[in-house]
């Protein structure tokens, strides 16, 4: 079957073992919408056992977002290789078995806001008693600590707080916010990595987890480059530039004849040399007034129109072949489309058609990164039912028939056959 292929897949009888070189770690994921479920996602793809605690009524990714037929498209992205158990964290009777589950873990994520975890009973210092082991990632929009910490905050605040929709955007336009979660993604891969290096911690010092703060903001700042230190030092407060750059030159979009779009970049000086030859312009190659990026930063409008103008004149395929042919650092602006039906990106596996129940099959992102000796893989897309999981999982932690019936009838739990 080809990558694109709209042919129904088959469901498996049972999902594939789980593999990569976290397969025997045990995550609780206790998030909501983005960051906090991102970091699991991130852990699952390369082979942790993630336990995902929904709501009741289901996680808010399942209502956001075009859906087909009525199903949610979003979240078979985000609910990949999850286990799903419901639980009402509102009743004493929830937490007490989210306790339960959690002392059968090594780590687990949550994102409310400061102080939730601990109404609940669910804070570290209570949870550690009996799990000393645990490695507990807390995520918020402003921190645990400080003057913002009780405030709301999303990735969007984040974005526009931490400088990058500042810096982002034409020159004469308004500040410019990502159209998907930057700033939760970003977080997510700074949580994951946090998670892993206290849990490589723990083998080191006797078995002893530790409790990570992390907030939306601070993760965004170093993505920002250089910009505080040339504050400190220069007192240069950066501004909107468009695409251009402020060190590279030529660096933007540039539209084509037949309306697309590429983007280069002029980060080492002899790919400059050879593109100006390759767009018949070998006097500027000669020119030792454009021979590094900072004399070509003060002609930086002239250059960018004679790039303008000549590409403007070619199609994307005429520009991108010829650049290509002289070793010059540019590349096409994909949409979705492109990006799926690119050759290089279906050489590579970038994405894994996988079998759904309600839509016959999704193509998903597939895991990065790629280990030789220890793949991680995707098992399952987001499963479409809330609760899937609750029965087998809360057998595992001991819970019996009984047990689980009666906290299903007070509607503690949501075991998933309500829907069936």
């Amino acid at each position: 079957m080809t990558l694109n292929s709209a042919e129904p897949v088959k469901k498996a009888a049972s999902p594939p073992a789980a593999a990569g070189p976290l397969v025997g770690l045990r995550v609780i994921d206790v998030g909501m919408l983005f960051a906090g479920p991102l970091v699991s996602a991130f852990l699952a793809d390369l082979g942790a056992d993630v336990i995902k605690v929904e709501h009741i009524e289901g996680d808010e990714v399942r209502k956001m977002g075009p859906t087909k037929d009525g199903h949610a498209l979003w979240w078979r992205v985000m609910g990949r290789n999850k286990r799903l158990v419901s639980i009402d964290l509102g009743k004493p009777e929830g937490a007490a078995v989210l306790r339960r589950l959690i002392d059968t873990a090594d780590a687990m994520v949550e994102n409310f806001r400061p102080g939730r975890m601990k109404k609940w009973g669910l804070d570290y210092d209570t949870l550690r008693v009996t799990n000393p082991g645990l490695v507990m990632l807390h995520i918020s929009g402003w921190g645990q600590t400080g003057p913002y910490s009780q405030r709301p905050g999303l990735g969007t605040l984040a974005e526009a707080f931490s400088g990058f929709a500042h810096v982002t955007g034409e020159k004469d336009g308004p500040p410019t916010l990502p159209a998907y979660p930057v700033a939760d993604t970003v977080a997510a891969l700074t949580g994951a990595y946090s998670m892993l290096a206290a849990l490589l911690n723990r083998e080191r010092n006797g078995g002893i987890g530790d409790e990570i703060d992390l907030d939306l903001v601070q993760p965004m700042i170093p993505v920002l480059g250089s910009m505080i230190v040339h504050y400190d030092q220069l007192g240069i407060v950066p501004v909107r530039k468009g695409n251009r750059s402020t060190w590279t030159v030529p660096r933007n979009s540039y539209r084509t004849k037949d309306g697309r779009w590429v983007v280069l970049s002029g980060a080492a000086n002899e790919p400059v040399m050879r593109l100006f030859q390759a767009i018949g312009r070998p006097d500027l190659a000669d020119d030792p007034s454009l021979a590094t990026n900072q004399l070509r930063a003060k002609r930086v409008d002239e250059i960018d129109g004679i790039m303008a103008e000549w590409i403007g004149r070619h199609t994307q395929t005429e520009v991108l072949d010829a650049l290509e042919k002289a070793q010059v650092v540019a590349g096409p602006i994909c949409d979705a489309q492109q990006l799926v039906e690119d050759p290089h990106i279906t050489a590579r596996e970038s994405f894994l058609r996988m079998p759904d129940p309600e839509l016959g099959s999704i193509l998903l992102q597939n895991v990065v990164p790629r280990f030789t000796n220890k793949p991680g893989r995707i098992r399952w897309a987001g499963k479409p039912t809330v609760g899937a999981d609750t029965y087998d999982v809360l057998t595992e932690a001991g819970f019996d028939a009984e047990e689980i019936e009666k906290l299903a009838s007070e509607g503690v739990i949501r075991t998933g056959q309500e829907q069936s």
